[in-house]
């Protein structure tokens, strides 16, 4: 009798054991980063599922054969203007009107991404000047969206990870904490880039991109400002993107400087916006256009 009230405490013993085991093993498997970068943007507020943005922007050469790089904001030439519009889950349309010289003005160039292509238009012309697989590495407009642009197969190898945590020294942030999220490329088993969020709006303070060969170039991206839109929530209104190399990431040089204007959020965006079907039976033969553009009219 004994012994079997003893096998049957032991019994109960192991299975509480293994029960803390498993109840362990659900706790640690918990990533807080899929929450955060959920919330980007997003907050408390309702999910974004499309927006339009009036923006300026800034550029210059930071190439190592460029004989002047300006480091400040003002010296830098103001090269064109326009709209981009975002739908998600990640199509994007870029209009960009070029005002850095007389013999541009007018000049419109519409870039569609649809997920599986990017498609470049000029405003008067027929046929696309370009089309190319969507590399999924951003455009430099991307950058206020980059957050919201989920590819479903970029979701599956992208691993977020909380890795820290980084009070704001200086500036207008000073003070602010932030929480730095990885984003681990498993199927390579590298860092593809680091976000710094500020929990207290889910708005991204920073951005850095690796690269991974000398080949590539490796891109910083610092959000400044807030507005306040259509529906209330903040929104950064400008940033700030730095080039650095491969050999010698401290070394960062300022390429490009974006002006966010009128944003609004949830418009209610219609699909064909994001169409960039190649309808002309006859487009130039330098031009690559994929079989499943070829509609004739």
């Amino acid at each position: 009798m004994k012994g079997k009230i003893f096998k049957f405490l032991g019994t109960l013993v192991l299975l509480f054991f293994v029960s803390l085991f498993i109840f362990k093993l659900n706790i640690f498997s918990y990533n807080a980063a899929f929450d955060y970068v959920d919330k980007v943007y997003v907050g408390r507020y309702t999910k974004i599922r499309d927006m339009v943005i009036e923006y300026e922007f800034r550029a210059q050469d930071v190439s190592k054969d460029s004989k002047k790089i300006a480091a400040k904001e003002d010296d830098i030439p103001l090269i064109g203007r326009g709209k981009i519009f975002y739908k998600e889950p990640y199509f994007l349309r870029i209009e960009t009107e070029f005002v850095y010289h007389s013999s541009v003005e007018g000049v419109i160039l519409i870039t569609i991404k649809d997920g599986q292509y990017t498609t470049i238009f000029k405003n008067d012309a027929p046929y696309p000047l370009n089309i190319s697989k969507d590399n999924r590495y951003p455009l430099v407009v991307n950058f206020p969206f980059f957050p919201l642009l989920r590819y479903p197969e970029m979701q599956k190898i992208l691993y977020p990870v909380v890795v820290g945590y980084e009070t704001v020294g200086g500036g207008q942030d000073k003070g602010k904490n932030l929480i730095v999220i990885s984003f681990i490329d498993t199927s390579k088993m590298y860092e593809r880039y680091r976000m710094y969020l500020d929990v207290s709006n889910y708005l991204p303070s920073k951005v850095i991109f690796y690269p991974f060969s000398k080949e590539q170039i490796g891109i910083e991206v610092i959000y400044k400002g807030i507005s306040y839109i259509n529906d209330g929530r903040p929104f950064p209104t400008k940033v700030f993107i730095y080039n650095f190399s491969y050999d010698n990431p401290n070394n960062k040089k300022l390429a490009w400087v974006l002006y966010l204007k009128n944003i609004s959020i949830n418009v209610g965006l219609a699909d064909d916006l994001f169409d960039s079907t190649v309808r002309e039976k006859k487009p130039p033969e330098d031009i690559f256009i994929p079989p499943e553009y070829k509609k004739n009219k």
